[in-house]
């Protein structure tokens, strides 16, 4: 008997080793690894993820967790069993007294935004891309445009439960088995798999009014950032940057087309809605903004979906099929204008078409989950250059990104694991710094044969 059909003697739920089912599972969103599996489990309880993380225990097998696939590096794909969490989507609770939300690893959290508006409640911080699971940005920290002050959706989860690569099932919290609990908040599936969790819920207004502003000076924004981050003007802050071709120019023996940046920021509060005459007070006083270029007001449900209709276009344009190499770093706010104007420098405006840089100041201090990574600070910035890129222009990308991403990490950043990560062990100790030794040791405690996820994270012998 085959290891395969032994597997599925084994397991409630579905075991598919299907040439359609495999060949669904053998890419992520980034498009750029490809790694076929041997079997996809769906599984239908705790339990049948407990069997299987014993049982490829037992055989030494290679075991990835996926939800929506979104990340970029192959983190969702294996060569031998990925266990597709999307089965276990269940939002098994709201509590309307207690401001808290249970539900299954597998759900995503537009699903649970749905269980949520009827109450006017949502979670503290919502990613962009509502489309992706919760057991998913969990193990990855899960950034939204409220981080700034919020910080990730991480550090609002309550509790979890959790199997161990040997099978054991474990409840995790502040209060309880805290080791573990913060080893799987964005600790990249490296640990364990959450199967369930109980996360933190706010009461919201009805209703959003947001500012569009347009920078045409990257000092200018960042300090009118700090000013908005010290005053709280406004619930979310969103930025990125935007190029203006100005046609070609030489570099080198090349003729390459160059930009001017600008860099739009949307601040946004929540109101009451309808919202009265006067909701939004002045609240762009003594900041330095090139233009003022729309003011937006509408349902809040509206503002948690505001991307929707982007990932619409890139999708009608074909640009969600494309290659995803996602470059997020966090940067020390002393080094954000030198590295921003370094790398926008070198980038192609055609290169922006189906994706976007994107800008997200925070607080220091917003996170204190132990495995994200930040830089020390008062202030730190996010930067993604989150591109589409044809398959044939990799080549050409992933060196670039490769550089960035190492600059980045020179001036003291640190890398959002979700994206295009290709580190070796030294870098993956650079990246948890002081905490590698911990990191080294929680490894080997909870997945000693090292079978979650063994192409992506290293540890040197």
């Amino acid at each position: 008997m085959s290891w395969t059909a032994e597997l599925a003697r084994g397991v409630a739920g579905q075991v598919l080793s299907d040439d359609l089912a495999r060949a669904s599972m053998a890419t992520d969103f980034g498009r750029v690894i490809t790694r076929t599996p041997a079997v996809v489990v769906r599984p239908a309880s705790t339990e049948d993820v407990a069997r299987v993380l014993r049982f490829a225990s037992r055989q030494s097998l290679a075991v990835s967790t996926r939800g929506a696939g979104h990340s970029q590096a192959g983190q969702s794909l294996s060569e031998h069993i990925v266990l597709d969490m999307t089965s276990l989507g269940e939002v098994r609770g709201i509590d309307e007294t207690a401001l808290t939300a249970a539900c299954q690893g597998g759900v995503m959290w537009r699903a649970l935004l749905s269980r949520c508006a009827e109450l006017r409640l949502s979670p503290p911080v919502l990613t962009n891309n509502l489309d992706v699971t919760v057991g998913g940005t969990l193990s990855t920290g899960g950034l939204g445009v409220a981080s700034w002050r919020e910080g990730t959706q991480a550090d609002h989860c309550l509790e979890l439960e959790v199997v161990t690569a040997d099978g054991e099932i474990v409840r995790c919290s502040r209060e309880t088995n805290r080791e573990l609990f913060d080893a799987v908040r964005a600790g990249m599936g490296m640990f364990g798999v959450i199967t369930e969790a109980k996360l933190k819920l706010r009461r919201h207004q009805a209703g959003f009014h947001s500012f569009y502003l347009l920078y045409d000076d990257l000092a200018a924004l960042l300090d009118d950032c700090q000013l908005l981050m010290n005053e709280e003007r406004f619930d979310y802050l969103e930025a990125w940057c935007a190029p203006c071709p100005q046609g070609f120019r030489n570099v080198g023996p090349e003729r390459r087309a160059f930009a001017q940046w600008f860099y739009p920021l949307h601040a946004t509060i929540e109101t009451a809605w309808p919202a009265p005459v006067g909701a939004a007070p002045d609240k762009l006083q003594g900041l330095r903004f090139y233009k003022h270029v729309h003011t937006e007001e509408g349902d809040i449900q509206d503002f948690f979906r505001r991307l929707d209709a982007l990932f619409v276009l890139w999708k009608q344009g074909g640009f969600w099929d494309y290659a995803h190499p996602w470059m997020e770093c966090v940067l020390p706010w002393q080094a954000t204008a030198f590295y921003i104007t370094q790398v926008l420098r070198n980038v192609p405006p055609q290169s922006v078409a189906g994706g976007h840089i994107l800008l997200w100041p925070a607080r220091g201090n917003a996170s204190s989950v132990p495995l994200f990574m930040r830089p020390p600070g008062k202030y730190v910035m996010g930067f993604g250059t989150l591109p589409a890129v044809p398959t044939q222009f990799l080549d050409e990308v992933l060196p670039r990104l490769k550089q960035a991403s190492q600059a980045a990490t020179m001036m003291g950043g640190k890398r959002y694991l979700s994206g295009w990560i290709q580190f070796d062990a030294q870098q993956w100790k650079a990246h948890y710094g002081d905490l590698w030794p911990s990191v080294v040791a929680l490894k080997r405690k909870y997945d000693h044969k090292g079978i979650l996820n063994p192409h992506f994270f290293k540890i040197a012998e």
